[in-house]
């Protein structure tokens, strides 16, 4: 009997499982993506404990308290030593507490590198140099994209003798997939060409950009309305550039939207587009195929891994409106259905259980004591 890599299944280890983001009731998208991994972890029957940070409010008061009790909590954990091994995601500041917690408990760490925690490992501090050094001596690197593995090798020269493994967070297709009837539930007219973006309103996600564009869609009559899934920083100037006149009436904030109802406006928008000037991996993407819909997305980081041009969407260059117009006009024309099968098809492989199954392998071989590359 075999596991999801094709290599004999073995028992699954019991897990102490870190993380420095965690969603709550207050924010449901913060670190959503560990929540559906614990759930994952629990369909699998794999035996772990969470300790995790859901307080997401930014500042350093906040972030004392939270990194404080973070790591409080990692040590009471730790010292129960009923675990095979450390599971941390995000390399800051958690690389450090699941290397502490795992001498404490005298088993291997595993640490899953997921983005801008690359960047922050690299800053001044004792924090960061301890967190980085204790990346250097995981048992295995998780990068989330074959491009993040790249940075994990060439920034943070992780040395040779540490494995990395190449495992995205997956999708739960539980969640997102084809919803019936989605248009009449989003409220929107059967003809209408509709755009859709989910993400935090921030610089990076460049939902301004976005606006631009969907203002020469507009003006073409290729593009109708654009929903815009998401809070952050930028939305009062994208509600005021969007109450101008070649664009007023025709742009929905909807706010940041649970998952249920995201895969509903998912299904409903003829076109799903994420012009990140930076971007790991994006399993928004994934999710939006999962949905059936295809993609329209920047050029960037782990994003052409899953957009596949012209299958399954379109790539441009961040920071060009023209261009990003011009690849969401061509999706919108050759409609919805031209895409469907090749975004259900590229969403099944990277399926949450799959995936999930795949990062306790790597804790399984971690814990038998085969974490080093050969």
């Amino acid at each position: 009997m075999t596991g999801p890599t094709g290599a004999p299944e073995r028992a699954a280890p019991s897990v102490l499982l870190i993380s420095g983001l965690y969603p709550s009731a207050a924010d449901h998208v913060f670190g959503a993506f560990v929540a559906k991994q614990h759930e994952a972890l629990e369909r699998l029957g794999v035996p772990h404990r969470l300790v995790v940070n859901t307080r997401s409010k930014p500042g350093p008061v906040s972030g004392l308290w939270k990194y404080a009790s973070l790591t409080a909590r990692t040590l009471a954990a730790a010292t129960r030593r009923d675990f095979d091994v450390v599971l941390g995601h995000f390399l800051y500041p958690t690389a450090w507490l699941a290397s502490l917690a795992a001498r404490i408990g005298g088993v291997p760490y595993v640490v899953v590198a997921h983005g801008t925690d690359v960047s922050s490992v690299q800053r001044p501090g004792p924090l960061a140099r301890a967190c980085l050094a204790a990346t250097r001596r995981a048992a295995c690197v998780v990068a989330v994209s074959r491009s993040m593995e790249g940075r994990v090798r060439e920034e943070l020269a992780v040395p040779a003798t540490v494995r990395t493994e190449v495992i995205n967070m997956g999708v739960d297709r539980r969640v997102f997939g084809p919803v019936a009837d989605a248009r009449r539930l989003m409220g929107l007219a059967r003809g209408l060409k509709v755009a859709l973006f989910a993400g935090n309103l921030i610089p990076r996600k460049a939902p301004d950009v976005l606006l631009e564009a969907f203002a020469r869609c507009r003006a073409n009559g290729t593009c109708d309305r654009l929903l815009i899934a998401g809070e952050g920083p930028l939305r009062a100037s994208l509600e005021r550039r969007a109450s101008e006149p070649d664009l007023a009436g025709a742009v929905a904030f909807t706010g940041a939207l649970p998952s249920d109802r995201l895969a509903v406006a998912m299904t409903a928008a003829d076109v799903f587009v994420l012009p990140s000037r930076a971007e790991p991996l994006g399993v928004v993407l994934l999710e939006a195929m999962a949905c059936g819909t295809p993609c329209v997305a920047s050029r960037v980081g782990g994003i052409p891994e899953i957009v596949d041009t012209p299958s399954n969407g379109r790539l441009v260059d961040p920071d060009d409106s023209q261009s990003l117009a011009d690849a969401m006009e061509e999706v919108l024309a050759a409609g919805r259905h031209s895409f469907v099968d090749a975004c259900l098809a590229t969403s099944a492989r990277s399926d949450l259980d799959v995936n999930t199954a795949r990062v306790v392998e790597v804790l399984a071989r971690a814990a038998g004591g085969e974490g080093s590359a050969t």
